[in-house]
């Protein structure tokens, strides 16, 4: 028998329904744990849950599952406690002789790593050498105060090392209509010309002029962005097409699903080496990854 158990959280009890060609007891064990967490914790739509192992519990007759919750920065872990019937399922802290048992088995969150693959870096507008040391995929738009002091910070980082920085530039403009989607597709457009043509239109949006020009009408600042390319030797029939062929919004869309997919719910983002940072963060944040 166990002495000086304090169970805190909720007890939840309930039987499972199964066919006969249902899961092994073992498996129906995880799956309970799995949808009694999701069915009452809140969390986001699409928020995956990975099972990491499955022991006998300090509490007689029932097991401790360990899940690991995929929010999008960190792998939280958490600690489920289902009856060996898997009828009886506890959500809460185990608390032994005053030690948080919960606690010590779950263990602490841990940055979450992305997979820089699954990105579609060629498909984006780009800087830098494929094979540098810091690869920097960042969300942002034209209309954030924010985004465009990041960019300043990290245009200083990316002069200073020129061949140990990629950084590649993804729409996130949240809404499908106003004016900061239509910034992002007048940038979109632009990379239709050329990855150069993007990057005339990017760093112009991010000056105090260009923040003033975004202030206009769609048409007047449509004129003044083929008055800039124009004016740099640019295809301006090229910037025009791709408005009549639908390529430019096509881009910030896919962008904009990609965001979602990642759940990122703030501009500016970084995903930084598989780190994603959200926010504008001092220069000597991103340095250190050129020292590791």
């Amino acid at each position: 028998m166990i002495k000086n158990v304090l169970l805190t959280g909720t007890l939840i009890a309930f039987i499972l329904m199964v066919s006969g060609s249902a899961l092994s007891q073992e498996d129906k064990i995880v799956q309970v744990a799995i949808d009694t967490f999701r069915a009452n914790v809140r969390l986001a739509e699409g928020t995956e849950i990975k099972f990491v192992e499955k022991k006998d519990a300090p509490i007689p007759d029932f097991y401790s599952v360990k899940l690991v919750v995929m929010l999008p920065d960190k792998e939280m872990p958490a600690i489920v406690y289902v009856d060996n019937k898997g009828e009886r399922v506890f959500l809460g802290t185990l608390f032994i002789k005053g030690e948080n048992v919960t606690l010590k088995e779950a263990g602490p969150p841990k940055p979450r790593k992305i997979d820089m693959g699954i990105l579609d870096a060629e498909k984006s507008p780009s800087l830098g050498d494929k094979g540098a040391k810091v690869f920097i995929v960042e969300f942002s738009n034209f209309q954030c105060p924010h985004c465009m002091d990041s960019w300043i910070k990290l245009q200083n980082l990316i002069q200073k090392h020129p061949k140990e920085i990629r950084y590649i530039f993804k729409h996130l403009p949240f809404q499908s209509q106003g004016k900061t989607f239509e910034l992002s597709e007048m940038a979109a457009a632009a990379q239709e010309v050329s990855n150069e043509a993007f990057w005339v239109v990017h760093d112009f949006f991010f000056t105090d002029e260009g923040q003033s020009t975004a202030m206009l009408d769609r048409e007047a600042i449509k004129k003044k962005i083929e008055q800039l390319l124009k004016g740099k030797g640019f295809d301006v029939g090229m910037f025009q097409s791709a408005f009549k062929t639908g390529k430019a919004t096509k881009r910030v869309y896919d962008d904009m699903a990609l965001g979602n997919k990642l759940r990122v719910t703030a501009t500016p983002t970084k995903i930084v080496n598989g780190d994603l940072i959200v926010g504008s963060v001092p220069e000597n944040t991103l340095e250190r990854y050129l020292v590791r």
